[in-house]
C-alpha cells in the first residue's frame, strides 16, 4: 500500500505532464477518456488537461529506495480503510523526494514512508540526438 501511487506524486505536485499521450492527442481522445482525466485532474487541484499541456512531460520514473517506518504496527488493519498523506518536498537534478504519512481511521499515525526516485523529463528530438559526450 506504500507505494501506491507513491513516486507518481513528484509529477502530480510539481505539474509535469504526466500522461501516455501527448497533450497534441487531447483533442482525439474519446470524449469519456477525456471527462475521467479532468475528473482527476480536479482531484489533484489542477483543474482541466488543457492547463497542463504546456508542462513538460515525464520520460519516466523509478524508485531508487523506499523506507517504512512503523510507529504503531499493532494497529495495522489491513481490511480498514487507511488515510495517506503525501508530500514532494524537493525534486531536481533528475529526481524526486517522497514522504508519506499513514493514519488510522481513528486518525493514529500507523507509519511514515519515504521514497527518492529517478525522474526523467522527456527531452526534444534534438537533445535526444545529440551526443552523449
Amino acid at each position: 500500500m506504500s507505494d501506491s501511487y507513491f513516486i507518481g506524486t513528484v509529477s502530480r505536485i510539481h505539474r509535469l505532464w504526466r500522461f501516455p499521450f501527448h497533450p497534441e492527442e487531447m483533442e482525439h481522445l474519446e470524449p469519456e477518456v477525456r471527462a475521467h482525466l479532468n475528473k482527476l485532474n480536479g482531484v489533484d487541484g489542477y483543474g482541466s488537461l488543457e492547463e497542463l499541456k504546456d508542462r513538460p512531460r515525464v520520460g519516466m520514473m523509478v524508485s531508487l529506495d523506499h523506507s517504512i517506518y512503523f510507529h504503531n504496527p499493532k494497529k495495522v488493519r489491513a481490511d480498514e480503510w487507511m488515510f495517506t498523506e503525501m508530500e514532494s518536498p524537493w525534486a531536481g537534478d533528475g529526481r524526486g523526494v517522497v514522504m508519506q504519512k499513514i493514519f488510522s481511521r481513528d486518525g493514529t499515525l500507523l507509519a511514515t514512508a519515504i521514497q527518492e526516485g529517478v525522474v526523467r523529463l522527456k527531452q526534444d528530438k534534438k537533445q535526444e540526438d545529440a551526443p552523449k559526450l
